[in-house]
């Protein structure tokens, strides 16, 4: 399974082990029939993301038990998919004369000379070992029934010849074991552009590494994209994998009302919902965009403020989508002074509020590829808590970047602001559906657009024709694999990735001798592809 952005990789990781986990347990009841071959997950992610080495795992592991923070967790799971007990960093209370908070690591374990997963209940039935791996060290050594990883880490395919092992590939270049036979490629829309460039030339060396010659007919994986918003994937599919039959599902049907991922809601008596709403805000009179951005969030802040507490928890929390840093960052520092100040200013006065009633902004938070890979989970955990829990505040206000575009599925987040129209329509459309994803609380978008920019202003223009037809307006994805420019930065790197994967000891480890036969394969191997996909 392919992602490309590491939130969503993460949170599929997360999903999947809860899967993984069921299935090894129905094999460890039934070993007479489903065999002793152990079924799991492994994720294979960049070194700042995960551990790549067991020698980094264990530095890491080191440092989260003594609590010094001077490594980040980078064991994705902060809990055990199968009983949920908590896992990870935690502070226990400690014995004797001191009695402080002692910081002790639970649910990894070091065992030899790597770092393990085991559930820290005592009656959890992994509570020995849970079938997960995190470590590229071990996903090369155990090579799990399913790895779940980002289109970027193809790079090191030319870097580490010991990943042959996940194509089934002995040291010797020979087939060893069935490869890979199912692809699973999730958001196909964001394999586009530069990145998609770079993914199409990765391809055949991904392919026929994936491909089991040894049988009468040479037989090549499954490959499944699955993707929301896309326009002429035919020819993007072509592209990317030299496929000439590409089938959709579901395929269009005969009701628009239903497309068997999703139906119109209606009420009983056969009426339609409430659907999302779209508010556009352009006003060049107030001068600049920042002053917008303070007259528009603090009016959404305050609104929920004199709503029943049942019905306040979907306005609460205000999501806000940057299409870059530096605008999100110009907006903290509103949200530090201007804002709050609005609310206990003018426009307490203007509604005739008392100081109770003014809102508070007690908790804002950042969602942005800044933060550490350890504390995404923690922010969309934060996100997830209602108005009325006790588990501490709610989310005030959320500032968030495109790593929210793809993954983020919380049902009660129903108010977000666009600051600026995004640059495709794709994007618009995955970004702002993270608001309203449940009938009941069906949500409110409110886009800002800028005075400045006449991208902006064209679109305010045609504000209700374009939402109307939303779908519609969704560009085409551009996939150049065999242009100049991405043989120029990657045609060496792809050679090299194959030799290093099918070569045997010597040819993977050194250059010399001149490795002749496999350049001469991998040559005409992205020559054939090249004259598939670009016949020109």
């Amino acid at each position: 399974m392919r992602y490309t952005l590491r939130l969503l990789t993460a949170q599929q990781f997360q999903r999947a082990s809860r899967l993984v986990c069921a299935m090894e347990y129905v094999r460890r009841q039934n070993t007479r029939d489903l065999g002793n071959a152990e079924i799991s997950i492994g994720i294979w992610l960049g070194g700042s993301t995960t551990p790549n080495t067991r020698a980094d795992a264990l530095t890491v592991f080191r440092s989260l038990d003594r609590g010094d923070g001077a490594k980040p967790n980078q064991f994705v799971l902060d809990r055990c998919p199968w009983c949920g007990a908590e896992m990870g960093p935690v502070n226990l209370v400690g014995r004797g004369r001191g009695r402080g908070r002692v910081p002790r690591v639970i649910g990894y374990t070091r065992r030899g000379n790597t770092v393990v997963f085991t559930c820290p209940d005592s009656r959890c039935d992994f509570h020995r070992f849970l079938p997960l791996y995190v470590i590229d060290e071990d996903i090369y050594e155990s090579r799990p029934a399913l790895v779940i990883g980002t289109v970027d880490k193809f790079a090191m395919l030319a870097w580490k010849p010991q990943a042959r092992s996940l194509f089934g590939i002995a040291t010797d270049g020979t087939r060893a074991y069935s490869p890979p036979g199912l692809i699973i490629q999730d958001e196909l829309h964001l394999i586009s552009g530069p990145l998609g460039s770079m993914v199409g030339l990765y391809e055949p060396v991904i392919e026929e590494l994936c491909t089991d010659r040894r049988g009468a007919h040479a037989a090549k994986p499954k490959i499944i994209s699955s993707t929301a918003t896309i326009r002429s994937y035919v020819e993007q599919i072509r592209g990317l994998y030299a496929r000439e039959h590409a089938s959709l599902f579901p395929p269009p049907g005969l009701d628009a009302d239903d497309s068997f991922f999703a139906r119109t809601a209606c009420r009983p008596d056969g009426t339609l919902e409430r659907g999302r709403i779209y508010i556009g805000v352009h006003a060049p009179g107030l001068g600049s965009l920042q002053t917008v951005q303070v007259r528009t969030f603090a009016a959404l802040l305050q609104a929920p403020q004199p709503l029943p507490p049942a019905e306040r928890d979907p306005w609460w929390t205000l999501l806000l989508f940057f299409n870059s840093l530096r605008e999100l960052g110009t907006t903290l520092t509103l949200f530090q002074s201007d804002i709050p100040d609005l609310l206990r200013g003018s426009l307490k006065q203007r509604l005739g509020l008392g100081f109770q009633d003014v809102r508070q902004l007690r908790k804002m938070l950042e969602l942005t590829g800044r933060l550490p890979g350890d504390e995404v989970p923690r922010a969309i955990t934060a996100l997830e808590v209602p108005t009325d829990s006790q588990h501490g505040p709610s989310v005030d206000v959320c500032l968030a970047s495109n790593i929210i575009e793809v993954g983020v599925d919380i049902d009660r987040l129903s108010l977000m602001a666009v600051v600026g129209q995004p640059k495709t329509t794709s994007q618009y459309i995955q970004v702002t559906g993270r608001a309203g994803r449940k009938s009941d609380r069906p949500g409110l978008v409110v886009t800002i657009y800028a005075a400045s920019k006449p991208r902006d202003r064209s679109h305010f223009e045609k504000f209700r024709s374009y939402h109307e037809r939303l779908y519609a307006q969704v560009e085409p994805t551009s996939v150049t694999p065999f242009s100049r420019p991405a043989l120029d930065r990657a045609a060496h790197s792809v050679i090299a990735s194959y030799i290093r994967q099918l070569g045997n000891s010597d040819e993977a480890e050194s250059p010399y001798p001149f490795p002749a036969t496999l350049v001469a394969t991998v040559t005409r191997i992205l020559e054939d592809r090249a004259s598939f996909v670009d016949p020109d």
